[in-house]
């Protein structure tokens, strides 16, 4: 549950708080429509690249992947004031962004349908409900709290997301088989001559 608000509070950050305080305040409103394009059409090859690669390193470093690239946006633009001459690194964190949610956005749904088999229906329509509920935190942060503590938070966000979904890994991989940080295991154990999915 913390990492399906966790894609709620980041995609509600993204379209809020960084749209506003890293785009429009210096460079210009007239900039954020090409900064999201690039946001958006990163996200959208990711989205099909990353289920390709997934399936060759399996889910846990994937999911690690995308919470690094989130981190290390975060961590930067608390460090960071844009200028007009910076406008280039606000594409590159909309890129880095848009992998992180690519993952999110697709792996998220394929993890749930992996933990909940033969329950997907009300697995999925929780999944848009928390999911929802961390836009609305995002937005309702978003006006009443200072920039820099909102990042904070989403970082511990974040930091507790990860922790719970890799709980949630291992569980899954004891209730299946051994847990193994084979690539193609997903976190299973992988039989010797079997072939994994």
């Amino acid at each position: 549950m913390p990492l399906t608000i966790w894609s709620g509070l980041e995609q509600g950050w993204f379209g809020a708080s960084f749209t506003a305080a890293y785009i429009t305040c210096p460079i210009g409103i007239d900039n954020i429509g090409y900064i999201v394009i690039v946001y958006a059409l990163t996200d959208a090859i990711f989205s099909f690249l990353f289920g390709w690669i997934l399936k060759r390193v399996g889910r846990i470093p994937v999911f690690t992947l995308a919470a690094i690239l989130n981190l290390i946006v975060l961590i930067i633009l608390q460090m960071w004031t844009p200028t007009t001459q910076h406008k280039a690194y606000l594409y590159l964190f909309s890129v880095m962004w848009g992998m992180a949610d690519a993952v999110w956005q697709t792996q998220i749904n394929a993890f749930y349908g992996v933990i909940f088999t033969g329950k997907e229906e009300p697995a999925f329509s929780n999944y848009r409900l928390w999911e929802s509920l961390g836009f609305l935190a995002a937005y309702l942060i978003s006006n009443n709290t200072r920039l820099g503590d909102f990042m904070w938070l989403l970082i511990g966000w974040l930091a507790v997301s990860y922790i719970g979904y890799f709980v949630i890994e291992i569980m899954e991989s004891k209730r299946v088989g051994q847990f193994s940080l084979h690539p193609c295991s997903g976190g299973r154990k992988v039989e010797d001559n079997a072939t994994p999915n």
